[in-house]
């Protein structure tokens, strides 16, 4: 789906024609004779039910914390931004088998999101509603874009996509995924259309779409829910505003990048992997969630990562002394401090001295699906403060201590945490899976939202900088937690003993200091928002989506180390013998 951006800008320059006076294509959409009569739930019953409008609104910017932008992408806010909504249904619970249906005025609403307009305005019966179910039939939007063949020409492309199969007045049937688009430019246009497959996932604010059986939908908590309905107490009409950000939703990848003006999108030849947009604007359609401060989790550290108390060494059996300097296996873990772990506690908050951040000490007790635990700690009040959240997933890798086992954290600063999965905040991109750890030993991989996980709760500010990564002749400064990484990976797989030896005898831009990363610190370069690879592709061009060793050993088995996979960002242990990639830090 993302190609297709850069596909309508393609098939529009190779098809230019001086003499072609085709008008733009309006795609409006009026659906204004059919009468919606499925949708009848109780709405009509107006003795039980009080009348509520809902508004939508795009907005330029939203959220707690400053946007946080990929290197080497710009980011555009799509205007003239119109949608068509099929249904609207109110949920009880983010689990509710029965939503209750609101019968719209016509089969598809034409909305115009960029300037404001209504959903829904009428009867809602009574009842207690968390999050709210909209079905969208198309959606239509501007973006500028530069089009290069011969010759720079500065247009705009107008895109309408059907994102669920249903009928239209302009279109006739149309299939999910059909699309009609216009480029525009110097006062001519050229129209084509096409299909493409709409392929959405949970975002990261814990809202969802789905496209089950051709009809898509987003499912939302109810903006400053839980919407409570009661008409015995109080009748009075009530105004619910969904915000839906604009900023943000189109990305590209710079033509600075490629030498051309900054700003535009370059289309002179055909985008790789690493080119590709980093959100889709379809997908992000009333994400409205995105906007509240517990929606959202920082996606990358803004301190120095806090070390394991790794105190063994091993060379596949348990050794009485780390090798010393020039020997095998020097430079593992142990033989290194950097960072190390600090806590202070107080009742029942726990302040990491490194991160700063201020952690539960308990744990929220029972087990919960995704969504129960993001509610989990947005209803947390403890030590003073309301602001509590679900941990982003490099938040949570920041308390797990891989020298300890069963379970992998400090129990003078968290006791009694159990040896079980804890969720993280944090998506795993296209994948409808949410990141977390295994306190048991420490596993780092993904769980089906609907399963069940523990909670531990973290707060605090986000403050990332506005260039994470600068390159300095043949390394990467992450200016976040301080460390200096090599800029290309060692292009051969190796043993985890000859990684070692590697990075201990690499010199590099004069620099003779070198080491294999520990696992914590190779967790801290992954890019969440990212798939094969998990990292940031400007910051680290050529980075494959393979294992790459780290410095950390297990206790048992000690003939095994900790990898990171930058396929999807899981970490877990490999036998010695076995071959992988490595690139080395200071």
């Amino acid at each position: 789906m993302r190609q297709l951006y850069l596909l309508f800008l393609i098939m529009a320059l190779f098809s230019w024609s001086c003499d072609d006076d085709t008008s733009s294509n309006s795609n409006n959409i009026n659906n204004t004779n059919n009468t919606n009569t499925n949708n009848t739930n109780n709405t009509n019953n107006t003795n039980t039910a009080v009348d509520v409008t809902f508004n939508v609104q795009g907005i330029t910017s939203c959220g707690h914390w400053p946007l946080q932008r990929q290197s080497g992408l710009n980011y555009l806010a799509p205007d003239n931004v119109r949608t068509g909504v099929m249904s609207l249904a109110l949920m009880k619970t983010h689990k509710d088998p029965a939503p209750t249906d609101l019968s719209l005025a016509d089969d598809v609403i034409a909305m115009d999101i960029s300037n404001g307009d209504v959903i829904y305005s009428g009867p809602v019966p009574d009842g207690t509603y968390t999050h709210m179910v909209i079905g969208i039939a198309w959606s239509e939007y501007e973006i500028p874009a530069m089009g290069h063949s011969f010759t720079d020409i500065m247009g705009t492309l107008r895109v309408n996509m059907a994102m669920s199969s249903h009928e239209s007045i302009d279109f006739g049937s149309r299939s999910q995924g059909q699309y009609t688009a216009t480029f525009e430019a110097m006062g001519h246009s050229q129209d084509f259309s096409g299909s493409t497959e709409i392929n959405c996932v949970i975002s990261n604010t814990g809202g969802i779409a789905s496209t089950t059986g051709n009809q898509f939908s987003v499912r939302v908590p109810i903006p400053g829910g839980p919407l409570v309905i009661d008409s015995g107490s109080d009748n009075t009409p009530r105004t619910v505003v969904l915000e839906f950000p604009l900023a943000d939703t189109y990305a590209f990848r710079d033509k600075s990048v490629e030498g051309f003006v900054e700003g535009t999108l370059d289309i002179s030849q055909t985008f790789t992997d690493s080119e590709l947009p980093d959100s889709l604007f379809e997908c992000n359609l009333f994400m409205s969630d995105r906007c509240t401060e517990e929606g959202t989790v920082p996606i990358s550290p803004t301190w120095a990562m806090p070390d394991s108390r790794v105190n063994f060494c091993t060379d596949g059996t348990i050794m009485d002394n780390c090798p010393s300097v020039g020997s095998v296996g020097y430079g593992q873990d142990a033989v290194y401090s950097v960072n190390p772990m600090d806590y202070s506690a107080s009742d029942d908050i726990v302040t990491d001295n490194v991160t700063g951040l201020m952690w539960q000490r308990g744990i929220v007790e029972g087990s919960f699906d995704w969504w129960e635990a993001r509610d989990a700690c947005h209803s947390l009040e403890l030590g003073g403060y309301n602001d509590w959240r679900l941990p982003s997933r490099i938040e949570l890798v920041s308390i797990v201590d891989f020298g300890a086992l069963d379970p992998t954290i400090d129990l003078a600063a968290f006791p009694n945490t159990p040896s079980d999965f804890f969720w993280s905040g944090s998506p795993v991109p296209f994948l409808n899976m949410i990141y977390g750890v295994r306190f048991e030993l420490g596993f780092i991989y993904d769980h089906d939202p609907y399963s069940s996980g523990r909670v531990r709760c973290v707060r605090s500010d986000y403050n990332p900088l506005a260039e994470r990564f600068t390159h300095s002749g043949n390394t990467v400064v992450d200016n976040s937690t301080g460390l200096i990484w090599q800029l290309a990976h060692h292009e051969t797989a190796l043993t985890w003993l000859d990684a070692l030896d590697y990075c201990e005898n690499l010199e590099l831009d004069g620099f003779s200091d070198w080491r294999m990363p520990k696992i914590k610190e190779l967790q801290t370069i992954l890019d969440e928002r990212r798939l094969q690879p998990t990292i940031d592709v400007v910051a680290f061009p050529g980075t494959p989506s393979e294992w790459f060793w780290s410095s950390t050993p297990i206790q048992y088995p000690p003939d095994e180390a900790w990898c990171t996979s930058f396929t999807d960002g899981y970490a877990s242990i490999h036998a010695f013998t076995e071959l992988h990639l490595v690139r080395c830090v200071r």
